[in-house]
Parts: structure tokens; C-alpha cells; sequence
């Protein structure tokens, strides 16, 4: 057993100081990665904090969009129905046109009466004098 004990001896006394500067190695690369990683969960959360708000941004002008599309659409409806009202008045009006101009062929012209001087009218009678006559 003598010579096991020396072997081990030997590779340990030949090894721990590799072994030694391994770990140190190993350990140091651990550091430095937990400081990366601090170092982009920090950029990260930031980035996603960013983003969130160009997010509400939108969501905002978009909602605003969509209400102007809205009252463009409204508008659109109105004019629409206006457009549908004046082509029925003036449908209508044709109409009406069309109809009195047919009345007028069936009917014969009216005549226009002369006007009697509505400030004087002479009564049938004493036309000498008499004043009470006179309206």
C-alpha cells in the first residue's frame, strides 16, 4: 500500500497547484458572467420598459385612429343620406313639374281680370251730388 499512497502523493502534489489554478479560473469566469448577466437583465428590463411604453403609445394613436375612422365613416353616412334626400327632392320635384305641366295642357288658361279701382265705386242712382254713395 506503500506505493499507492506514494503514486497519489506524487499526482497530488504534481496536479493541486493546476487543479488550484483551475478552480480560481473557473470561479472567475463566474463572476464575470454574474456580472453580464446583472448587467443585461438591467438593459433588458429597461428595453422591455421601452418597449411597453411605444406599446401604450400606440395602442393609444391607434385608438385614436380608429375613432377618427369612426367619424369619418359617420360623416360619410350623412352625407350620404343628404345626397339621398336631395336626389328624392329633386325627384320629387321633377315629378311635380311633370304633373303641373300636364294640369296646365288640361286646363285652359286662366284669364286675368282687369282691375276695378277698388277706392271708388259708383252705386247705380243719384249721381248729382250725392256723396253717401261713394265708398
Amino acid at each position: 500500500m506503500g506505493a499507492v499512497e506514494d503514486a497519489r502523493q506524487v499526482l497530488q502534489d504534481f496536479l493541486a497547484p493546476e487543479l488550484l489554478e483551475a478552480r480560481a479560473h473557473r470561479e472567475s469566469v463566474e463572476k464575470r458572467f454574474d456580472i453580464l448577466e446583472k448587467g443585461y437583465d438591467v438593459r433588458s428590463q429597461a428595453l422591455v420598459q421601452r418597449l411597453d411604453a411605444i406599446e401604450d403609445a400606440n395602442a393609444v394613436r391607434y385608438q385614436a385612429v380608429i375613432q377618427r375612422l369612426d367619424q369619418i365613416q359617420q360623416s360619410f353616412a350623412f352625407d350620404k343620406r343628404n345626397a339621398n334626400l336631395e336626389a328624392e327632392k329633386t325627384r320629387s320635384a321633377q315629378v311635380f313639374f311633370q304633373v303641373s305641366a300636364s294640369y296646365r295642357l288640361v286646363m285652359p288658361p286662366k284669364r286675368e281680370k282687369t282691375p276695378e279701382p277698388h277706392h271708388i265705386k259708383e252705386v247705380a242712382g243719384d249721381q248729382e251730388g250725392d256723396k253717401d254713395n261713394r265708398v
